[in-house]
């Protein structure tokens, strides 16, 4: 952990703030000085801002002589022992500090000790718990805002990166079926009894790990592997229209491995990326397809505020289900994003071409996705709206007898709203609803839901 560029750093402010106005005695080399409890600790914490270690140290331990378990001096032990290079015993000081603690400020530097102990040990995860615990039971909001701070000082330290997303999402198209199940074909009217939109709810979690190594000043080498996992659970109503309906048939898994290089320019000023990722994905418990990809990406800072991306990306896919379906897609898209001071506006523009036999795969895409995220909350709330349009154009028709060129266009408006101030160890609840319209030149393909999610997401 950092330590504070004050003289005296948190840890003498957690002695004042526990003892309320300390009063510093000078020592004089050649007399010998009487020390009330108070005062001995203001001392060390002095000593401890001095970089005399030892001298607090034996300061501190004189505190516990006269009061055992005093939670301060424990803190203020173990600080001591973590600056002389011991820190097995700062941790068990720590520990003893955090058990003896009861009021809430007390409770607070504690948890701030136990991270800072278990950060200078390498243990700089078990740390980042220590600080959200310590934000989470901040009883002031410079308190809170000063193990943010530190909090975000060991996640740059720390060499890997675990995130955990899990989501609900209640839809009334879980299937994504058309508008309408009757077509026509030779002037006869037909219906498929199954293609009608099914109610109920998509949950899922994922979890994604990188260890990055440094390779340079600006440089660093990221391994990661991820996994995410999708079910639904359909309604009693879309059980009634489509009986025999299974819950496992819908079923999706996803485990991806990634090796990745990023280079950062001075001050920040651009970065570029390349990544190489292996992924297989699962149907219904049923490998459906391996997946191999390479990406590349850059972006600069041309203007204050203004920042401009580019990227390129190469994947080519194996099915298992049916080798025809294999495909290669090549694709390349720009970003272009504006800062405020309410907020950021984001333009995202792509282009994509996916060769293949099969029919129902072959086809050039294009999207243009227009975002804006306010940057502070606005009553609570923390709003990010989002639309995009896309146009999808197939090679083929989608049958022998259904031999016009398939075209799609699709709508996509999406609200995600974060609640901040409902915040439970820095994770606050997010909900979003989004709208989709597809329209196609054949019916069958044309479909309209909307989505519920419900998710957590990190606010520091």
């Amino acid at each position: 952990m950092v330590r504070s560029r004050r003289p005296e750093g948190w840890l003498s402010m957690a002695v004042g703030l526990a003892l309320g106005a300390g009063v510093f005695v000078p020592m004089a080399d050649a007399e010998e000085l009487r020390l009330t409890l108070a005062e001995a600790r203001v001392v060390s914490a002095r000593l401890l801002g001095e970089g005399r270690a030892e001298e607090a140290l034996v300061m501190a331990n004189g505190v516990l002589m006269g009061a055992p378990g005093d939670p301060a001096a424990l803190m203020l032990k173990a600080r001591a022992l973590r600056d002389l290079g011991r820190p097995a015993e700062a941790l068990g000081a720590a520990k003893s500090a955090w058990s003896g603690a009861t009021d809430p400020r007390e409770r607070f530097f504690a948890a701030m000790t136990m991270a800072q102990t278990r950060s200078s040990a390498g243990n700089t995860g078990i740390a980042q718990y220590w600080l959200r615990h310590a934000a989470q039971i901040a009883p002031e909001e410079e308190l809170r805002n000063a193990a943010i701070r530190d909090f975000r000082q060991v996640r740059r330290m720390t060499p890997w990166r675990l995130s955990i997303d899990l989501t609900m999402d209640p839809s009334d198209n879980l299937n994504g079926a058309p508008k309408t199940n009757t077509f026509t074909f030779a002037g006869l009217p037909f219906i498929n009894p199954s293609a009608v939109p099914l109610s109920g709810l998509r949950y899922g979690a994922g979890v994604d790990y990188v260890y990055r190594i440094p390779t340079g000043a600006r440089q660093r080498l990221n391994l990661g592997v991820s996994l995410d996992m999708e079910r639904v659970r359909f309604s009693k109503s879309a059980r009634d229209k489509v009986p025999g309906i299974r819950d496992g048939d819908y079923r999706q898994d996803v485990l991806r491995l990634s090796l990745g290089h990023e280079m950062q320019g001075e001050q920040g000023r651009w970065l570029g990326s390349a990544a190489l990722s292996l992924q297989r994905h699962w149907l219904a418990g049923e490998t459906l397809s391996d997946a191999a990809r390479l990406d590349f990406s850059y972006g600069r800072a041309v203007a204050p505020g203004l920042v401009l991306g580019g990227r390129i990306g190469l994947e080519s896919e194996r099915r298992w289900d049916l080798r025809a379906r294999d495909n290669r897609t090549a694709e390349i898209g720009a970003n272009l994003t504006r800062r405020f001071d309410h907020g950021a506006l984001r333009l995202d523009l792509a282009f994509a071409d996916t060769d293949s036999e099969a029919s129902s795969i072959a086809r050039q895409t294009r999207r243009a996705m227009l975002s804006y995220g306010m940057a502070a909350p606005v009553k609570g709330m923390l709003p990010r709206l989002s639309v995009s349009y896309e146009t999808v154009d197939y090679d083929q028709g989608p049958s022998s007898f259904w031999t016009d060129p398939r075209e799609d266009r699709q709508w996509v408006l999406s609200l995600d709203v974060t609640l901040p101030d409902l915040d439970y160890y820095g994770f606050a609840p997010e909900v979003g609803v989004s709208f989709r319209d597809r329209q196609s030149n054949y019916t069958i393909y044309e479909t309209q839901g909307t989505d519920l999610r419900l998710g957590l997401r990190s606010v520091f």
